[in-house]
This record gives C-alpha cells, structure tokens and sequence, in this order.
C-alpha cells in the first residue's frame, strides 16, 4: 500500500509539472506570435524608411545635377 501511495503521489507531481508546463508552452507562443508582430511592423516601418531616404536622395541628386548642367553651359568654352 505504501508502494501504491508513494505512486500515487509522484503521479500526481508529474501530472502537475506537465500542466505546468503546457501552461508555459502556451504562453511562449503567445510572445513569440507577439514578437513576430512587433518584429513584421517594425520591418514595414525601416522599409518605408529607406525607400523615403532613397527617393529624398535621387530627388538630391537631380538637383546636383541639374545645378551641374547649367554651370556647364555658362560656362566659357575653353577653345
């Protein structure tokens, strides 16, 4: 009978941990689908940041440019 508790009671440890644990499961699934959230507005917010840089930065650079070829045509010709 002392055998049969003994079980008993590791059994009802056991059965306590795994609950336990499917709790924890549970939540680490609820914070890694969290983080990928995060993680996926995140990306969205560098992406549109780097295209706006981008565009900011071919709008300089035609700017550059234009202010280039006028001075190329003001400028004496060296004949």
């Amino acid at each position: 009978m002392e055998l049969l508790d003994l079980f008993e009671s590791h059994m009802e440890s056991l059965v306590t941990e795994i609950q336990s644990l499917r709790k924890e499961i549970v939540k680490l699934r609820e914070d890694a689908a969290a983080s990928l959230v995060s993680l996926t507005e995140e990306n969205a917010f560098l992406k549109q940041t780097v295209e706006a840089e981008q565009h900011q930065k071919e709008a300089l650079l035609k700017r550059v440019e234009g202010w280039l070829s006028h001075l190329q045509e003001i400028a004496p010709s060296a004949e």
